[in-house]
């Protein structure tokens, strides 16, 4: 992995630039549900305001994908980021509570814009040989960054109020939209390049059998609900668990969201190599058994300490999923369709974070965490098991054999 990360230079700058944006992401995150009651609401309308940010994500997937295909993948790179400072500085800046959901749905555009082309631009420098490694690399990046955030988050809010890590993220998206300006080249092929609008017609046509392709509808079902996990979950309904049950302050909060990211970061190098080499489906499954091993600890939590091991094995369960997901619908995407599909497959996916929080939110209102929390692992094994069952198998041992060609599912 680290000849590829020294040869590939639209890799290392990706990484740069993701580790950069989750930092400030991280950041945000263990202060986001108390800011918001900053302006006198109620739970359910703390997971509108993470719904918010998702429900912009989600309507920007696409047209993202569209603008990477038409424009290049570098001028999208760099303006996402540049959208993600602009909106969290609007957010610190915020005087309402629905001034802070529109500056939040601003950020969702910027992360929207930079999350699809960098799934583009990974499938475009990568192979089915090393998809997963590659795929690994740059969401271990992501958790690194993630991994700074909350901690550093949580610190600064303490001394400084909590809309100072809004600035903060401001700051570090600047510098990363900076970087992929100085430092990212073009990734698009050059037939794409040439495409005139009757190939964009024939292209946008080429991705209607993926609405009707097994195989992608199960790879999404399983990111939905990761992300249901990570956005409800954990950015929602833990810290204020957190907070309101186990009396936990800012730091302790991003401590415990810090202890997740590290775990993921441990794990994540591990699970790619090994989706390489064994496929994608054991890894994956794996991963979703122990995430939702650890959302029932998460729901019995009565002490700090419980909260940290709970937060430990849910990293690892994520860690060991890591990018493997993505590998695999890269692996069934036609390679000329990659920034379209892409798209797509980040719009289905993003139904999770925009469903989520809110949903998980209520839950919580009306039932209480435990039940929310219980919920959303469910969830999560329901996919998972749907998955591993009717799901084929793209990588590993199986494709090197000739076996279930990705190319073939896909057309």
């Amino acid at each position: 992995m680290l000849d590829t990360l020294r040869r590939n230079e639209p890799l290392i700058v990706l990484c740069t630039v993701v580790a950069i944006m989750m930092m400030g992401i991280g950041i945000v995150s263990p202060i986001l549900p108390q800011y918001a009651r900053t302006f006198g609401v109620n739970t359910t309308m703390v997971g509108l305001l993470v719904t918010g940010f998702a429900g912009a994500r989600l309507l920007a997937d696409m047209p993202a994908g569209r603008l990477a295909e038409a424009k290049g993948r570098r001028p999208v790179l760099i303006a996402g980021p540049l959208i993600l400072a602009l909106g969290s500085l609007a957010c610190g800046l915020a005087q309402s509570y629905w001034q802070l959901i529109i500056f939040r749905m601003l950020q969702g555009v910027g992360s929207a814009m930079y999350t699809t082309a960098a799934m583009i631009m990974l499938s475009d420098i990568s192979t089915p040989d090393n998809r997963g490694q590659v795929m690994s690399l740059y969401q271990g990046s992501l958790l690194i960054g993630a991994g700074l955030g909350p901690t550093l988050g949580g610190f600064i809010a303490e001394y400084f109020g909590l809309s100072a890590p809004f600035f903060a993220f401001a700051v570090l998206g600047g510098l990363g939209g900076l970087w992929a300006y100085l430092r990212l080249p073009e990734s698009r092929p050059p037939d794409e390049n040439k495409a005139d609008s009757a190939t964009v017609g024939a292209s946008s046509y080429n991705l209607r059998p993926l609405l009707f392709n097994r195989n992608f509808i199960l790879i999404c079902l399983v990111t939905l609900g990761v992300f249901f996990l990570r956005m409800g979950t954990q950015n929602t309904i833990l810290p204020l668990f957190a907070s309101d049950t186990l009396h936990l302050d800012e730091g302790d909060i991003g401590l415990a969201l810090t202890m997740v990211a590290v775990t993921q970061f441990l794990a994540i190098f591990f699970s790619g190599r090994f989706s390489d080499k064994i496929g994608r489906k054991p890894v994956i499954f794996c991963g979703i058994l122990v995430s939702v091993i650890s959302l029932v600890m998460l729901s019995i939590s009565n002490s700090f300490l419980m909260l940290i091991g709970s937060c430990l094995v849910m990293g690892l369960g994520v860690g060991i999923s890591g990018g493997v997901p993505a590998a695999y619908v890269a692996d069934i995407i036609p390679r000329e369709n990659y920034a379209r599909g892409m798209g797509l497959y980040r719009t289905v996916s993003d139904i999770g974070p925009l469903v989520g929080p809110l949903l998980l939110g209520w839950f919580a209102d009306i039932k209480g965490y435990s039940f929310a929390i219980l919920f959303n692992a469910v969830f999560l094994f329901a996919v998972g098991l749907l998955f591993q069952v009717m799901a084929s198998e793209t990588g590993g041992l199986k494709s090197l054999r000739g076996a279930d060609q990705p190319s073939k599912d896909s057309q």
